[in-house]
């Protein structure tokens, strides 16, 4: 049985749903398989070009065989470049290749979608093809957004026709999970949609470790070597005065503020506070007695060689990408899955050859 997990859009979290879905599985006695037949963020893996979401899952879900099992076709600038010359041969054969060879050892394979149901036409490899070719069933995974939610979902839906299972909704705020459970899910099941699941916002699924943070901007840590997987929620810059921050930095909780290496009297009015990393900006290295302090607080504190808007930028970036990887993030989101998703209806859906009747 193939299950294709498609979204809407980017960092709808469809890496999320497939960890999820594959332990909840799995723990209940079935066998679970991962391919992802495009993969977007090339990375090189024990020398290989290897997809990151694709061998993150690969990994955390035990599966042996090398990078271009869980991901046969990764879009990097040299493919990019054959493809506007019209010299691609072979990528649905190694697609093909891939699933068949990972279905016939599981009793679930997973195939982790594309960001949309349109990515990938240009190399050959269209999700629609793809779901067609391996005779896959979808489940949609939507970050839910209000209408604009509501018209990609229908179209999915009328793309997708009957091979279409439902949708989890992924990322409802607190103030729409009424409004979720009592306007969108009716009106979603009154047109032969299912919805699987509406998983509310996770702080810390939207937070970065330090280990994280130094490695993005790059920065030397000058304290907290062992407090790497420190997890945190939020960014401050610190470049006010000082009774100014402290009131910033009060009312925002499991931060990382981000000042200038010369400012001690920002950084002693961060270690006042819930901080859970500083980052001092110039390469200027802190004074002993921030050390000192950092230490006593336990706070990690790295040193970038960037300008503070520099760095805050870089950060920014880091915070939108929304990866799992960190252990505590591995656990929540699993847990938040098992919650809040119909995992054992997806499984007898899928097993029933069809869409669920309302």
């Amino acid at each position: 049985m193939n299950l294709y997990v498609a979204s809407t859009s980017g960092n709808s979290g469809k890496t999320l749903v497939s960890l999820g879905l594959a332990k909840i599985w799995a723990g209940r006695g079935v066998s679970v398989g991962y391919v992802k037949p495009l993969g977007k963020i090339p990375v090189v893996d024990d020398g290989t070009v290897a997809d990151e979401d694709a061998a993150f899952l690969a990994k955390e879900l035990g599966l042996a065989g090398p990078p271009e099992a869980a991901c046969p076709v990764v879009i990097t600038q040299d493919l990019l470049m054959s493809a506007y010359r019209g010299d691609l041969t072979g990528l649905r054969e190694r697609v093909a290749h891939a699933v068949t060879d990972a279905a016939a050892r599981c009793d679930v394979l997973l195939l982790g979608g594309a960001a949309n149901l349109r990515d990938g036409i240009f190399l050959g490899l269209s999700p629609l093809d793809i779901v067609a070719d391996h005779d896959c069933k979808v489940i949609l995974v939507d970050r839910f957004r209000g209408e604009m939610s509501m018209d990609q979902v229908l179209w999915a839906a009328r793309m997708l026709g009957d091979r279409l299972l439902g949708v989890i909704l992924n990322r409802v705020d607190a103030a729409r999970e009424t409004f979720v459970r009592d306007m969108v899910r009716p009106f979603f099941e009154a047109r032969g949609i299912r919805t699987y699941g509406a998983v509310p916002v996770d702080p810390l699924l939207d937070s970065v470790s330090v280990g994280a943070l130094a490695a993005a901007l790059p920065a030397t840590v000058e304290w907290g070597e062992d407090r790497l997987d420190t997890m945190i929620e939020r960014f401050c810059v610190g470049a006010m005065d000082v009774e100014s921050a402290l009131r910033v930095f009060r009312r925002i909780p499991r931060k990382a503020v981000v000042t200038g290496g010369s400012r001690a009297d920002i950084q002693l009015a961060a270690l006042e506070t819930d901080t859970r990393c500083l980052v001092l900006t110039g390469g200027i290295s802190p004074s002993d007695l921030i050390l000192h302090k950092a230490e006593e607080k336990g706070v990690p504190v790295l040193v970038c060689r960037h300008e503070t808007m520099l760095a805050v930028e870089r950060l920014e970036k880091l915070v939108g990408r929304r990866r799992i990887r960190e252990r505590e993030k591995i656990e929540r989101g699993v847990g938040l899955v098992s919650a809040h998703v119909d995992a054992a209806g997806i499984l007898a859906a899928l097993r029933g050859g069809g869409r669920p009747s309302k």
